[in-house]
């Protein structure tokens, strides 16, 4: 038997981290954050039928890269591994390449992504040609609910599938150029509403050579969408979610389907090993709690937001929270404790074999 000594070095390695995050989680402000969301905009000029923050008026006065820089310099975030730029929609802001490359400047070793809904592509090609000749990779991630009218259906703007498809094309050519220092893939957000639309838009997916992650429909403060149920149990949507690679995340909704509403719970570890940062500054946990500012960075340094008495409250707010499916939440908590995945597992061996047959993997 072939012993795999890389893998079980992993192995013990996560385990060490997860004993120590776990222990430190206990202390207010002893872990500091790893992974950052920041709200380049709340302004949209998407109409998505799923989310609400088209419809509010949006932040006049955004932090400015100049802001942002000041704010990422600051000790606290001197280990942060990835920054997700998100919106509204980041392309809608015209200094968009000055606000990464001032990323950049701060945090040299970070992962820079971009989330875009591709209705202003040349943006996006312009700001990846930028950082890609001075040598920085970008990462960047494509809303597509459907194909063709489909899309545009569930976006509400006409057109939008067509930008998506051009977008890709311009990114393909790029990639043939920068390689590794280049990655794009689909964002599809899996709900009542597009559930008739996955399989075709995984089939597109294929034929541009582009993976398709699949996201669970969630309500949250920072969609506007709290009421809007998209995502009750639905045998097409239990089917769809059975379909899926097995994962945790996956696994977790399934069991809020089957269970009527019923996540399996996890230590969370927002405001510990990652946080939000909102277009005004305010840092908050999550997306869940995008209303739960810790403090805003043009009145505190987030060194001292991330030790303050706000801080301190929300995160005993955060030891009670039920759970989410939020991708980047509930994956980022995941990386930082092993140990929820590693018991529903061992506690569930069956229900394990179970998806993998479902989903014809022997």
């Amino acid at each position: 038997m072939k012993v795999n000594l890389k893998k079980i070095a992993k192995i013990g390695k996560n385990t060490a981290l997860s004993f120590k995050n776990l222990a430190l989680r206990n202390f207010d402000g002893a872990l500091k954050p790893k992974w950052l969301v920041f709200m380049v905009t709340d302004k949209c000029n998407s109409r998505c039928t799923h989310c609400s923050i088209w419809q509010q008026k949006g932040v006049d006065n955004p932090l400015t890269p100049k802001e942002l820089e000041k704010t990422l310099s600051d000790p606290l975030f001197k280990n942060i591994k990835e920054i997700t730029n998100i919106g509204g929609e980041p392309t809608l802001r015209t200094d968009l390449e000055e606000i990464f490359l001032a990323e950049h400047r701060a945090l040299p070793k970070a992962n820079l992504q971009l989330s875009t809904n591709a209705l202003i592509p040349q943006r996006t090609v312009d700001l990846a040609k930028a950082l890609l000749k001075r040598g920085i990779p970008l990462s960047i991630g494509i809303s597509l609910d459907g194909v063709g009218e489909h899309h545009d259906k569930v976006r509400g703007v006409k057109g939008n599938f067509e930008r998506v498809d051009w977008l890709v094309q311009e990114l393909t050519k790029l990639k043939e150029i920068y390689k590794d220092k280049l990655n794009f893939g689909f964002g599809f957000t899996l709900s009542t509403l597009t559930v008739d639309y996955m399989k075709e838009t995984q089939e597109y997916g294929k034929k541009v050579g582009v993976d398709v992650l699949i996201q669970p429909y969630s309500q949250a403060n920072f969609y506007s969408n709290i009421g809007r149920e998209l995502s009750k149990t639905d045998k097409k949507l239990l089917d769809a979610a059975k379909s899926l690679p097995p994962s945790f995340i996956y696994e977790s909704w399934l069991s809020s389907m089957e269970i009527e509403g019923k996540f399996i719970k996890f230590p969370c570890f927002a405001l510990h090993t990652f946080c939000a940062l909102k277009t005004n500054g305010d840092i908050v946990p999550c997306l869940n709690l995008f209303e739960s500012s810790a403090g805003n960075v043009r009145e505190k340094t987030p060194t001292e937001i991330w030790k303050s008495k706000e801080a301190r409250e929300i995160r005993k707010t955060i030891k009670n929270c039920s759970g989410c499916l939020n991708q980047c939440g509930a994956g980022w908590s995941f990386e930082s404790c092993t140990f929820p995945v590693m018991s529903f597992y061992l506690k569930n061996p069956s229900k394990l074999i179970k998806r993998f047959k479902e989903r014809g993997i022997e």
